[in-house]
This record gives structure tokens, C-alpha cells and sequence, in this order.
């Protein structure tokens, strides 16, 4: 078989005809020809010979590795002058989008692994740069962005997500609908939401109900844009609000106590995740610290039930129920005697309608908040990703390597087989430890 074949079956590139195959120094370079004769223009799409050829130059695009060999594509290409568009640019590719430096496939695998780990792997994997890896996702996305995601929007969820230190927030809408994430943009004030509805049109008036938190610059668009639509308070903000005034109150009696300068504000500071945690969530130390605490400090465990009963408003078996729970919790938390929960009553009595409206209509901004679990193949993958990394796990090597250094990370395997610590990661004066055990039972010997 010619190798011309052998790449041709291999490579599989639309709309190309393989010429020749060379290998040099910076990897296997496929010569193709472009069997389209017709003039067409990269932007706007436009045939014929209106399209002037300005000049002939070869392009080169980086292909999917073949094995440890990185694969270039290079082809003869007319640079054509648009009269509509008033520039100079490269005829249209099949197989790589216009403008690019490397093909589809491999720009969709790039895109892939964004959606499964972060840029710094990427690279490393693919031998690829930072900003590249960005561009990359700019060009798939905009590819394969479909307008008819906001047409016929009914519930939408409204929330922000940190995306950088400083203060950097992304504005991000889903379809409850769907459960796919149909808009993002930069910021999380009134503005921000207003540049959505903006780009909605009149698409907009077909929204019936808008899930968000407390935020007062959110529910100012929507009332702005969207008068008809309902506004729903997210069940997580709320109850988030609620273990906020827990912590408040065990802080309250930490600093009364002198801190953790006396057993008593000690013991105090440590029964914070008992507080916090849902009780069918907690260990069995955590769970006899919370009798301890009922027994010991009767305004923390108030805090706690009340805690507990705002939880409980978002699981009763009658949704119908839920006006009723929530004034009794209203008028249980306003005499309490706590003054965080004395607060929180307040605020929460200024949006009841809204909480009631999410429990009526079983809206929850829930798709948008972080988890820190790996999405389900079925499911849409998550807006940030879980950058978890085990302890005492040595990196592979290929990833950590500069690309023209090869590694120098020495790895000793114990009797079971998995690899220990690297040697420059150990302390410098560690104790002596029994290396034939299990690294999770060493003892000092």
C-alpha cells in the first residue's frame, strides 16, 4: 500500500486529496490538495470570480499526534480579495475553521478535555500553549453555538460563580427546561442581567418565572425587562443564610466565652461543623457533640433547630404546607432572643413570595452551583470544574516535564506496588519509617 493511501484512510480529511508524505525534524508533514476549484470567502460566503486572487502561499495546520509524533497538515491555499468584505484572506478549509492554526479534530479534542481538566494538563498533554488552549474553546464554542437556545425560554435560573481572585464574577443563565447553560457574561450586577434580556428581543416575554438569590441588582432587571415574570429565591441561598446565622450565633458565644483562650471557648469553637452539617450528614463524634451541646448551651441548639426547620421547609411531603411552616418559623425565629436569627427573620419576611414561589414551582438554581463531584456522562458537564488532586500522589511525569526537559523525578515503589512520595517532596530530616508496611499504617520504628 502507497503511503499517500495509508494517510489518506488514516487522517480521513474532508474535501482533501493526499499528495505526498514527508518526515522531517518537527514531525510528519501531510502534504494535501484542496479539490474545491470554486472562489469562496472565509467571512461572509461569498462565490465567484468577483472573489480576485491576490496571491498563492502554503498553510500548515497541526493535526492529532500520530503516536509520540506530532502531525502537521500543509496545503496550498489563494489568499482572495473580498470586494464585501474590503480584506485579503486565505480561501476556506474543510477540515479547520477559518482563521485557525490547527485542524477540527484537533480543536475538538482540545475543547473535550477543557470540559474535564484544567488548561495546565492541556497543555502539557497536547504540547500546546496557554492562550492557545484558549482560543481554541473561543473558536468550538462559537462553532457550535446554537441562536435557538433562547427561543421559547419559560424558567430560567439567574446566578453568579467567582472566576478569578479580585472580586471577578460570571453572570450565568440556565434553562430549567433543559439544565443547559444558555448565557454568561462578565459581571453580576443589574447591568449584566440587562444585556441579557437585551439580546433576548422580544424573546423575552415568553419567560414565566426567573429563579435568583437576594440580589437586589437581579431582581431590578427583572422587574425592569420582565414585569410579568415571577421571581423565585433559591433554595440553597436561603438555607445558606440560615447556617450563616448559626455561625454567627456559636461565634457570638465563642467571643463571650474569651475565645480559645479558656476549655470552655475551645470546646465551643469545635462544635462548628455539629452546627452546621445536616444531622443525618454528621459522624457519630459529631452527633454526641451536638447532644453535648444541647445539654451544655441551650441558645447554640436553638440556633441549630431553627436552622434545622428552615431546611425543613424544602422537604415537607405537601408543598401546599409551606405558607403555614414558614410563618410559624417567622414567628419562632422573631422571638428567639438571637439577634442574627431576629435579623434573618426580617429579610426572610421581606421575600416570602419569592421563597414561596420556589417551592411552589420546584425551581432550584441547583444546576449552577458548584459540586465537587465529577458530572454524570449524561449530564451537561458543570461550569467550573472539581480540581481535586490525592494527597501523596506523584504527577505523571509527561505532564510535568518542560516540553524540551526530560523529567527528573526519581519515584521508589513500596510492597504493594503504588508509587511513594518523590524524593525532593519528603522533609529533609524525615523519621525513619518502615518502608515494607502499607504507607497508610507506617509507624516510627
Amino acid at each position: 500500500m502507497r503511503a499517500t493511501t495509508a494517510f489518506k484512510r488514516l487522517l480521513r480529511l474532508r474535501g482533501a486529496s493526499i499528495v505526498d508524505v514527508s518526515f522531517a525534524p518537527e514531525g510528519v508533514i501531510v502534504s494535501v490538495g484542496l479539490r474545491r476549484r470554486r472562489r469562496v470567502c472565509a467571512v461572509c460566503g461569498q462565490t465567484g470570480r468577483r472573489l480576485a486572487i491576490h496571491e498563492r502561499r502554503v498553510k500548515r495546520w497541526r493535526h492529532l499526534d500520530l503516536a509520540s509524533t506530532r502531525c502537521i497538515i500543509e496545503c496550498e491555499l489563494r489568499l482572495l480579495r473580498c470586494p464585501d468584505c474590503r480584506a485579503v484572506r486565505f480561501e476556506p478549509v474543510p477540515w479547520a475553521r477559518p482563521g485557525a492554526h490547527h485542524t477540527r479534530d484537533f480543536e475538538d479534542v482540545v475543547a473535550w478535555l477543557a470540559q474535564q481538566m484544567a488548561k495546565t494538563p492541556i497543555c502539557g498533554l497536547l504540547r500546546i500553549g496557554w492562550d492557545t488552549v484558549g482560543r481554541i474553546v473561543e473558536r468550538v464554542v462559537a462553532d457550535h453555538l446554537d441562536d435557538s437556545r433562547l427561543t421559547g425560554l419559560i424558567a430560567v435560573g439567574v446566578d453568579e460563580i467567582s472566576y478569578r481572585r479580585g472580586q471577578r464574577y460570571l453572570t450565568s443563565v440556565v434553562d430549567h427546561k433543559t439544565g443547559a447553560i444558555v448565557w454568561c457574561s462578565p459581571g453580576r450586577n443589574a447591568q449584566t442581567l440587562q444585556a441579557f434580556f437585551d439580546e433576548l428581543g422580544e424573546r423575552r416575554h415568553s419567560i414565566r418565572a426567573v429563579s435568583i438569590d437576594m440580589s437586589g441588582g437581579y431582581q431590578k432587571a427583572i422587574r425592569d425587562s420582565i414585569p410579568q415574570a415571577e421571581i423565585a429565591f433559591d433554595p440553597f441561598h436561603v438555607v445558606r443564610l440560615g447556617q450563616r446565622a448559626v455561625d454567627q450565633v456559636r461565634r457570638d458565644e465563642w467571643n463571650a466565652h474569651e475565645r480559645s483562650h479558656t476549655p470552655k471557648g475551645r470546646w465551643i469553637k469545635g462544635t462548628r461543623w455539629s452546627l452546621l452539617k445536616s444531622p443525618d450528614k454528621q459522624s457519630i463524634p459529631q452527633l454526641a457533640l451536638l447532644g453535648e451541646v444541647q445539654q451544655a448551651n441551650k441558645p447554640m441548639f436553638r440556633a441549630f433547630l431553627l436552622k434545622e426547620e428552615l431546611r425543613l421547609l424544602y422537604h415537607l411531603e405537601d408543598p401546599t404546607l409551606a405558607p403555614a411552616h414558614l410563618d410559624a418559623w417567622l414567628a419562632w425565629a422573631s422571638r428567639s432572643r438571637l439577634a442574627p436569627f431576629v435579623k434573618l427573620a426580617r429579610t426572610i419576611r421581606r421575600h416570602r413570595a419569592g421563597i414561596l414561589a420556589a417551592i411552589r414551582l420546584g425551581l432550584s438554581n441547583g444546576r449552577l452551583e458548584v459540586s465537587q463531584q465529577p458530572h454524570p456522562p449524561h449530564q451537561p458537564p458543570q461550569l467550573r470544574l472539581p480540581l481535586r488532586r490525592t494527597p501523596h500522589r506523584p504527577r505523571l511525569p509527561l505532564l510535568q516535564r518542560h516540553r524540551d526537559r526530560p523529567a527528573a523525578m526519581n519515584f521508589t515503589h513500596n510492597s504493594t506496588g503504588a508509587p511513594n512520595r518523590p524524593r525532593h517532596d519528603r522533609h529533609p530530616h524525615p523519621p525513619h519509617l518502615d518502608h515494607h508496611s502499607n504507607p497508610h499504617e507506617r509507624k516510627l520504628v
